[in-house]
């Protein structure tokens, strides 16, 4: 009796830990982003002040530059669409969206996990 008590308490903790992670929400989405390299050999980039700036009204604000690079800025306006994956529609380009560690991430290189 006591084995079949301690299995079904193992079970219950397996299947609380497996939770699936909810579905990315448009307003989830909705806040400021900086650009962050993966690039395991740490090269300077020209990214410096990339940012994006994602409007509850559907508007977009894209601040890209570097010490290298021109300060350039570009607005317009972005869509949600969800699945799997989740992806944010910038005028016309794509860009999956990623949830790690509770942490939105829209992935530019899709290669990265």
């Amino acid at each position: 009796m006591r084995a079949v008590l301690c299995r079904s308490l193992l079970a219950c903790c397996v299947l609380a830990g497996c939770t699936a992670q909810p579905p990315v929400t448009r307003d989830a989405l909705v806040g400021t982003y900086v650009y962050k390299s993966e690039d395991p050999e740490g090269k300077p980039t020209d990214h410096e002040w990339d940012r994006l700036t994602l409007q509850a009204d559907g508007k977009y604000d894209l601040v890209q530059g570097g010490p290298t690079k021109p300060k350039s800025e570009k607005t317009g306006l972005w869509h949600f669409s969800g699945g799997d994956p989740a992806e944010v529609d910038l005028d016309h380009s794509g860009y999956p969206v990623r949830v790690k560690r509770g942490e939105v991430r829209l992935m530019i290189d899709c290669r990265i996990p």
